[in-house]
């Protein structure tokens, strides 16, 4: 075997543990911090959630300090286990459903700490969720957006969900939103 097919076999090694290396300790249910034993061949085969088979919610709502926050939910409607893994694209649009200028931040937010990026399988009636929040109110400056619309693209997707934002219209600063990475599914 050459040296370049043998460099190009390594790296396709590396990329494929680096994927799937966050999985296991979250298909163990153990905590997003740690550090896999081993990787499961069952955990690496499940194929990823396509939007056709999630429902996307906005639950909750979180104020302070003028952040205001949802916990994001996705939820396994299809017929088969499928895996998310990251954070959750997103958008914003206004009443008429015209894209808004937005800038999505992933990592922790006022409300939650970031879990980091492990792999969630969802069994069917399953959910995971993440934690979203933006600044909002009176008073921001006039470069801010009036959105009524989110578009969440479930991570590793290419389409989008559109949500109405609870209490919308709302303006949220410049259009920044935060958001975690996806989790295990909590009470919110």
């Amino acid at each position: 075997m050459s040296t370049k097919m043998r460099s190009m076999l390594a790296v396709l090694a590396g990329v494929t543990l680096l994927g799937t290396s966050g999985g296991v300790s979250a298909f163990a249910g153990q905590s997003a911090t740690a550090t896999p034993a081993r990787i499961t061949a069952a955990t690496s085969m499940v194929p990823r959630c396509y939007t056709r088979d999630l429902v996307a919610g906005l639950h909750g709502s979180q104020i302070g300090l003028g952040n205001h926050g949802f916990v994001l939910t996705l939820t396994n409607t299809g017929s088969q286990s499928c895996s998310l893994y990251g954070y959750p694209g997103l958008g914003l649009e206004n009443a008429s459903h015209k894209l808004l200028t937005s800038h999505a931040f992933w990592g922790s937010t006022y409300f939650d700490r970031d879990p980091g990026r492990t792999l969630i399988v969802l069994s069917p009636g399953e959910t995971a969720s993440a934690d979203l929040a933006f600044s909002y109110g009176s008073g921001l400056p006039a470069d801010s957006v009036t959105a009524t619309y989110l578009e969440v693209t479930p991570p590793n997707a290419y389409r989008h969900i559109t949500l109405r934002i609870p209490g919308a219209p709302v303006l949220i600063y410049y259009g920044n939103l935060q958001v975690t990475a996806v989790a295990r599914h909590t009470p919110y």
